[in-house]
């Protein structure tokens, strides 16, 4: 009987391997809601940037050229002299432009500018300061330069939110967050654009990268299958990877790796009603830590999606996230970080 244990372990190892299955992960982009306040479809004083001038300029440059203008994120970028030349429109408001002008001097002063700001219809005023800088080196990598902002919104009307928020950045996280700058040689230049568009998530939606599980069955029908599914999500192909998933869903409906991974690539086409229903399904049928965990992720994206665009709560409401969201933020649970512990028993009832 000895020499059948070694056999009946390898056994139950392949049942285990089948039911479960293995994990990889697979990047995707979702909304996230602007971390100060939306200032979408509202008008933004820009009251300049505090620091050296050749940090400085670039920056508030950038800031006034580059204001998003795509549907959903669009919104306008004031400076103080497209302020003051408003104000020499009006000779009436002599006195607002004396304050104004004050404003532009070497120590601005922020009540001059938000009183003109809001007698003008502005609704926000952003001002930056750089605390901390570090000048990138061409031929050191080793030191490639940081950069550290801190910026203040404030809104001009009761209903709109004023805070703060320090930015820190370095040149690897730079291109990390934003490949594209990989082929930016100037790392001064990477740094800059990096803050600038860092920046303008504070106040607006904006997409972010994540990286989420996926199941690697082994041994049960379509396998193979769903791996190539993975492998083309992993490249970014969720078309291709749903299609693939679709067909071994339908013709094997106890292949539950491809339940849960479909569920994933409906929140990654923002279907997230159908992506909520479909992860229920998988826990319905086997409840396991990663299932539920897809679940909570989902929930609190679509939760971002709807807070992002200030929309309506989705027709099938809110299942689990009220007591995740409380110790969990959307900017940084992962499917992996979530515990059981604070997802509520609403878990089968698939509807």
């Amino acid at each position: 009987m000895k020499c059948y244990v070694p056999l009946m372990i390898l056994f139950i190892c392949c049942i285990l391997a089948c039911t479960s299955g293995c994990r990889t992960t697979a990047p995707i982009h979702a909304w996230a809601a602007p971390q100060l306040g939306s200032a979408v479809g509202k008008q933004v004083a820009l009251a300049g940037v505090q620091g050296p001038r050749e940090l400085a300029d670039p920056l508030q440059r950038r800031l006034l050229s580059q204001a998003p203008k795509e549907p959903g994120r669009q919104l306008t970028m004031v400076s103080l002299e497209q302020m003051v030349a408003y104000e020499s429109r009006n000779p009436a408001r002599s006195g607002s432009k004396i304050q104004l002008v004050s404003a532009l001097e070497e120590t601005p002063n922020d009540l001059a500018i938000a009183s003109v700001a809001r007698h003008q219809g502005l609704d926000y005023v952003l001002r930056g300061e750089v605390i901390q800088k570090r000048s990138a080196s061409q031929q050191n990598q080793a030191e490639p330069g940081t950069l550290k902002v801190s910026w203040r919104l404030t809104g001009l009307d009761a209903g709109y939110p004023s805070g703060g928020n320090p930015i820190a950045l370095d040149v690897k996280a730079a291109r990390v967050l934003y490949p594209d700058l990989a082929a930016v040689s100037d790392l001064n230049e990477v740094l800059t654009q990096a803050m600038v568009r860092e920046t303008f998530r504070l106040i607006t939606p904006s997409v972010q990268r994540y990286q989420i599980q996926l199941e690697i069955p082994y041994l049960l029908p379509g396998s193979a299958k769903i791996r190539r599914g993975n492998r083309a999500a992993r490249e970014g192909r969720w078309g291709d990877a749903e299609k693939l998933w679709s067909e071994v869903q339908d013709r094997y409906p106890i292949q539950l790796a491809a339940l849960h991974n479909l569920a994933l690539a409906a929140a990654a086409g923002q279907d997230f009603s159908r992506a909520k229903k479909l992860a229920r399904k998988a826990i319905r049928y086997s409840p396991s830590d990663l299932h539920k965990q897809t679940l909570v992720w989902i929930e609190l994206k679509q939760r971002a999606y709807h807070e992002a665009f200030a929309l309506p709560d989705p027709p099938e409401g809110w299942f689990l996230t009220d007591a995740a969201s409380k110790v969990a933020t959307a900017e940084n649970v992962a499917a992996d970080t979530v515990t059981p512990e604070v997802l509520t028993a609403q878990w089968v009832s698939d509807q």
